[in-house]
């Protein structure tokens, strides 16, 4: 489940609504071999911060490989960024442990319509 500063069942509403975390960045979780990879589908007018994204085993950092294209974005808050629309996936390679629930991963994004949510942590097994 997405764990968020703001209330999920809250709407705030800048001219149209905006979504939740969750139905913004739909996420899905793949085991294949020995490596997880993650999907989102980012819907249409929202993005992700390519530098905001991080992974965590027991609370320690984790390598991983992000696999889509980047767009440079000029963002009035954080100068030149880069972000994914559409969609992105995530790869963590030589992956032994079984037990998701130990995996977190850390994600920001925004809505075009000048909102941006706080950093999103999702446990992997609640997906």
């Amino acid at each position: 489940m997405f764990s968020n500063n703001i209330l999920a069942s809250n709407k705030i509403v800048l001219g149209n609504e905006i979504l939740d975390p969750e139905d913004a960045f739909k996420m899905t979780i793949t085991k294949i071999d020995d490596s997880l990879l993650m999907n989102w589908k980012i819907e249409k007018t929202y993005y992700l911060y390519q530098n905001s994204i991080k992974v965590t085993h027991k609370n320690q950092p984790v390598e991983f490989e992000l696999i889509g294209d980047p767009i440079a974005h000029k963002d009035e808050f954080l100068g030149e960024t880069e972000i994914f629309r559409d969609k992105l996936a995530l790869k963590i390679s030589d992956q032994t442990e079984l037990n998701l629930k130990n995996y977190e991963v850390i994600f920001q994004g925004c809505a075009e319509k000048r909102f941006c949510y706080t950093p999103i942590k999702v446990k992997l097994s609640s997906l």
